[in-house]
């Protein structure tokens, strides 16, 4: 038998396809799913020598199909189909809508004599006959807010027959984030802003697409500065979605008012976001970012809303509250292990959480990061004020492969205070403990045989992970807690480590074996309370499958009969609430992986849904 392992990177915004059988063989060290008669299969039935289940719980689930890569439009596409599943299983195809192949142009509409400012775009000037402009465009699908990892479909601009300027490209139909981008725009004479548009649906088949590009609204920025020392020279301000977080605007430098040098002014010229805004009326977000040099400033960035500057005067607004600029600091620091205390690889990122010398009540953020060598000695300028820091170590967890201490330690958080003297501190260490276990057990229903060879994975939950978009347009990256992977040893047992976090945690048996996932959801691992030695999962009874067979099919073209997709990778999730499952989409925060599987080279599959999550405990 060959079989495919893949490293997997444990994020809770990546879908590993590890593990999947290429052929029906099982190796005789795997357990696999047998039975003789249907005392054998607790709570289902013996069908053709496995055990299944009467009827399962898992009804809407998410469908990501991947066609293999080739020459076909469809090739490396990743189709995302929402179905409701007959819950007893049975003869079931999964036909997959056409491809969408857009073609699609920006328009300025009012039409503008200034297209030109736009420069050149190789050897031409760009200039159309029909008030298109050039840039960038991106189709982002809107699930990619559960969890599901799919790329964004992205593509420039060309120019046309000297007259138009046009883009082209192929996705799977669906509903997508649609974003354009401007090209470099060599003056400001003529401002085209970039535009998104939310939930746009594309349908199957040829798709054209005429983007209308108004006239960009303004919004007159102020920033009182009463010191007058011209310490905002070339800080610039733009304007966010706020749910997104996508720049809506120019970037428009700050610049002293005529006869003044207290009052600095810029003018931000933006386009409200289209779809889907009926919670967002004025909540646009402006940016005060300082200079973008190398080395970066020292200086925080500051977020707003714009309803709250622009109380008054919808179309113009004056920050006050930010009065002065914090004196940095020199902070040397070393990262070690607990234990030895031996000194450690790592990466170290500083979130401040409180600037000293920043009024209330305006949001500031300052966020560092730096890489400790093998000595574990870092060094950086900070402002003073309070951080939350993380260290996570360069070594990848592995328990089975890799014998560097390093490679049991888990990352950490903690907080620290900076104070505003000396100027030069140093003295300041990070620990690591060694990652915490996740052990369990893995049988069959009857908790008779054990699940040999299963792999074990653990990926942290979405809905822990999330950092809303207020908090990442200050720069504040995610941290996302990682795990190592593991086996079902033959007498059941399973033993991984992973970094305090909450964890989707999955024993995924070889598809040619017969027994479907047991997928336990928002499992928590921490370092207080009762997690605080890591999490035990008990002896677990893999859920019986809910067995569903058919075929991958594609439209054919110009209305020919449909055409099997072979090989094509297909994923099953379903929609979490709080950690539970549940049927509706709409309230969901997240989706986990429940099943996955390869279509034959005729486009034949077979799928196992586990009859329910968690599992029964022994």
């Amino acid at each position: 038998m060959t079989r495919r392992l893949c490293a997997c990177a444990l994020g809770a915004w990546l879908l590993c396809a590890c593990d999947v059988a290429t052929v029906a063989q099982v190796p005789s060290n795997v357990a696999q799913n047998q039975c003789a008669a249907d005392s054998d299969c607790p709570g289902g039935s013996c069908v053709d020598g496995q055990c299944e289940s009467h009827e399962g719980t898992l009804q809407t689930v998410l469908f990501a199909v991947t066609p293999p890569s080739g020459t076909s439009a469809s090739a490396d596409l990743q189709f995302l189909k929402q179905v409701d599943l007959p819950t007893t299983g049975g003869d079931w195809d999964l036909p997959l809508d056409a491809v969408s192949q857009v073609v699609g142009e920006m328009i300025l509409d009012p039409p503008r004599k200034c297209i030109t400012s736009f420069g050149d775009v190789g050897n031409l000037l760009a200039r159309s006959g029909d008030g298109s402009v050039p840039g960038t465009i991106s189709l982002t699908p809107s699930q990619t807010a559960l969890g599901v990892f799919s790329q964004s479909a992205v593509a420039q601009t060309t120019l046309v027959d000297a007259m138009k300027f046009s883009f082209s490209m192929n996705v799977p139909p669906g509903e997508y984030d649609m974003y354009y981008q401007p090209a470099r725009q060599s003056n400001e004479d003529c401002i085209v802003s970039p535009q998104l548009r939310r939930k746009q649906m594309i349908k199957p088949g040829p798709k054209a697409l005429s983007f209308s590009l108004p006239e960009s609204s303004s919004f007159e920025f102020h920033v009182d500065w009463q010191l007058g020392d011209g310490a905002l020279d070339g800080w610039t301000a733009d304007m966010l979605d706020p749910i997104s977080g996508n720049v809506i605007s120019n970037r428009a430098q700050l610049a002293l008012a005529p006869k003044s040098k207290t009052d600095y002014v810029a003018t931000i010229y933006y386009l409200p976001v289209i779809g889907d805004t009926s919670d967002q009326a004025a909540q646009e977000l402006v940016r005060l970012s300082p200079p973008d040099v190398v080395p970066a400033p020292t200086a925080p960035t500051v977020l707003l809303s714009r309803s709250a500057l622009g109380l008054f005067d919808a179309n113009k607004g004056t920050l006050s509250d930010f009065t002065t600029l914090p004196t940095k600091v020199h902070i040397h620091g070393q990262v070690t292990a607990a234990a030895t205390p031996k000194p450690v690889a790592a990466t170290v990122t500083l979130v401040a959480t409180s600037i000293i010398g920043i009024q209330p009540g305006v949001l500031a953020s300052f966020v560092r990061t730096v890489t400790a060598g093998d000595d574990g000695q870092f060094e950086l300028d900070v402002l003073p004020g309070s951080y939350r820091v993380t260290a996570v170590p360069s070594a990848q967890l592995d328990t089975e492969t890799n014998s560097s201490a390093d490679s049991k330690l888990a990352e950490v958080s903690e907080d620290w205070s900076v104070a505003d003297s000396p100027i030069d501190q140093a003295g300041k260490v990070i620990e690591l403990s060694n990652a915490l276990p996740i052990n369990g057990a893995a049988f069959n229903a009857s908790g008779s045989t054990a699940v040999v060879t299963a792999l074990v994975q653990a990926v942290a939950s979405t809905a822990s992970t999330q950092v809303d978009v207020l908090h990442q347009a200050l720069g504040e990256a995610v941290v996302v807690p990682r795990a190592a992977t593991a086996r079902v040893e033959p007498g059941g047992d399973f033993g991984l480590i992973a970094d305090p976090g909450t964890f989707d945690v999955s024993v995924r048996p070889l598809a040619a074996s017969g027994f479907s996932w047991l997928v336990i959801p928002s499992v928590a691992v921490g370092t207080t309370g009762p997690t605080s030695a890591g999490a035990n999962l008990k002896s677990r009874a893999l859920p019986l499958p809910v067995v569903y067979r058919g075929t991958v099919t594609l439209p054919g073209a110009g209305g020919a009969p449909s055409t099997t997709v072979p090989g094509a990778l297909i994923r099953a999730f379903v929609y979490m609430s709080a950690g539970l499952y549940t049927s509706e989409p709409a309230k969901a925060d997240a989706v986990v992986q429940v099943a996955e599987t390869r279509a034959d080279t005729n486009g034949v599959f077979k799928l196992l849904i586990p009859a329910t999550l968690n599992g029964a405990v022994h």
